[in-house]
């Protein structure tokens, strides 16, 4: 069959490495309309993010489409302001509702099943192929949709992996124009780009909950190929990218990547990657990092340390770098096959401290540490959350700072290790995770906040992002940017030179006064 028209819903992912909710836009469109088009360059592809096809009653439309290709998969819950990822029930009921388009699920629902809140049973894949849809792309989607345009259905497999990145590293300089087409295109978007794919401590099989195992062997980009793809896209009017799609950058170009659980950093290759990205992309805006392994910085702290150096030395500032620390529970630790217990991680938080902690120029610390949690892991009891605690009040007092907690409750993806493990939590333990929460929210982060953007600290280069009951807010563009708190109505995505801090509105925002 000959397709001539194209529609990619973007239903947003989440996934612990990769994030494709607005501002941010991930690889799935642009690998896979770089896909179809290295076969057809005639063919119409239509980008559309699910917010509008949701809200704009895209339906009709959509049934004029040869093709209709649905992205989803919320695999790390979050509380989002840029989107609102599409939900399990709206994909059935779509898949339902369109006739002509030949309909296509790929990503994190595809391939795991998807959740939207943690602490609730994920939909399974089976849930969407009942549904409706003719194909859920299990494999790698650019695959699929390059064999499907050059062969057709009956020869395109849903299953193919790549073993390297040589077809990527081409689709991606095709397919990056798609970006035109993003609601927040020219404004604040921001680029995920992936560097390897997996984690290296799949040798181990990894966190108990994690999908990134389940990728299997690390694989790896060179840095021709992803400094080749950024100019492609600096050229298309991206001007904000970040190094997000994978499981620890400080471990990017190492030599036992792939073959030891804990590989050793390699600085010079992470330097060269960076000098290649801003010797190309000269006048970006945003070069942002995300995950790293705190485990890798406590077991190589010289290495680590100069990797870090050499991020803050081409990034641009207000960089975090996300910890996965889950628990401090050795229990929980041993049981789950998690990172770090207290004081390693307490060593990684101190040493991007050391290097990271300077004020940048747009009014945020160069890089801090971002500390993720997760309630409900198998062996967590009441005591669990003391751990937890006790790390958070020994931050504060050795005047040690990170730029935001995240805490999420487990979501159970069919496939990872502890959907075959005990995970019920009792009555107790959902109190004492309360108290947990409680403490974060109105204890902790408030004081931490405090110090990280003291009073009368001028913030600069954010953009409006929603607005309601006389207030806005806005945030610069990077990797977990501060909430500003703005009273006044401004129009959304609007733009907003610089602002003063004024107090600690809440625990994850500032109220901030706008500068003429």
């Amino acid at each position: 069959m000959k397709y001539s028209k194209i529609l990619i819903i973007d239903g947003y992912n989440d996934e612990p490495g990769g994030l494709g909710v607005p501002p941010y836009i991930d690889i799935y469109p642009r690998y896979i309309a770089g896909a179809i088009w290295s076969v057809d360059k005639s063919i119409k592809i239509r980008y559309v993010a699910v917010d509008e096809f949701r809200y704009k009653q895209w339906i009709g439309k959509a049934n004029n489409y040869d093709v209709a290709i649905f992205i989803a998969g919320v695999v790390v819950p979050g509380k989002y302001i840029g989107g609102k990822p599409v939900t399990g029930e709206e994909l059935k009921l779509w898949a339902k509702m369109l006739g002509r388009p030949f309909k296509v699920l790929v990503g994190p629902a595809a391939r795991w099943g998807m959740g939207i809140e943690g602490g609730r049973k994920a939909y399974s894949r089976a849930t969407f192929k009942k549904a409706g849809f003719d194909v859920l792309v299990t494999g790698d989607p650019e695959i699929y949709f390059h064999d499907l345009i050059k062969y057709g259905e009956n020869y395109a497999s849903p299953y193919g992996i790549r073993n390297d990145y040589s077809n990527v590293n081409s689709f991606v300089k095709i397919g990056s124009r798609i970006i035109r087409q993003h609601p927040n295109y020219g404004r604040n978007l921001i680029v995920e780009i992936e560097t390897y794919r997996g984690c290296s401590r799949w040798v181990s099989g990894g966190c108990s909950y994690c999908v990134e195992p389940l990728k299997g062997k690390p694989i790896e980009r060179d840095i021709k190929g992803i400094v080749e793809e950024v100019l492609s896209l600096y050229k298309h009017g991206a001007r904000a990218f970040r190094l997000g799609r994978q499981a620890d950058f400080l471990v990017y170009g190492s030599e036992g990547l792939g073959v030891e659980e804990w590989p050793k950093p390699n600085p010079d290759r992470i330097e060269k990657l960076l000098y290649g990205i801003r010797a190309h992309a000269i006048n970006l805006k945003v070069l942002h990092i995300d995950n790293v392994n705190p485990g890798t910085i406590a077991r190589y702290p010289k290495e680590a340390r100069e990797a870090l150096k050499k991020i803050v030395r081409y990034h641009t500032p207000g960089d975090v770098a996300a910890f996965g620390i889950e628990s401090l529970d050795p229990k929980v630790i041993k049981i789950n096959n998690l990172k770090v217990g207290l004081e390693d991680a307490l060593r990684a938080v101190e040493i991007v401290n050391e290097v990271g902690r300077k004020i940048g120029y747009n009014g945020m610390p160069e890089l801090l540490p971002g500390i993720n949690f997760m309630l409900g892991l198998p062996g967590e009891t009441k005591e669990t959350n003391a751990y937890n605690i006790n790390f958070l009040k020994e931050l504060l007092h050795r005047k040690l700072l990170v730029r935001r907690i995240n805490i999420r409750k487990l979501l159970v993806i069919e496939n990872t290790r502890v959907s075959g493990m005990k995970h019920k939590i009792g009555k107790k333990e959902r109190m004492a995770s309360k108290k947990f929460i409680n403490f974060v929210r109105k204890e902790f982060e408030p004081k931490m906040l405090s110090m990280v953007v003291p009073r009368g600290t001028i913030i600069k280069d954010l953009w409006v992002e929603e607005c309601k009951l006389g207030f806005c807010y806005a945030r610069q563009v990077g990797s977990y940017p501060l909430i500003v708190l703005i009273r006044g109505e401004f129009p959304r995505l609007s733009y907003i030179s610089a602002i003063k801090v004024k107090r600690v509105h809440s625990s994850r925002s500032v109220e901030g006064i706008p500068i003429e």
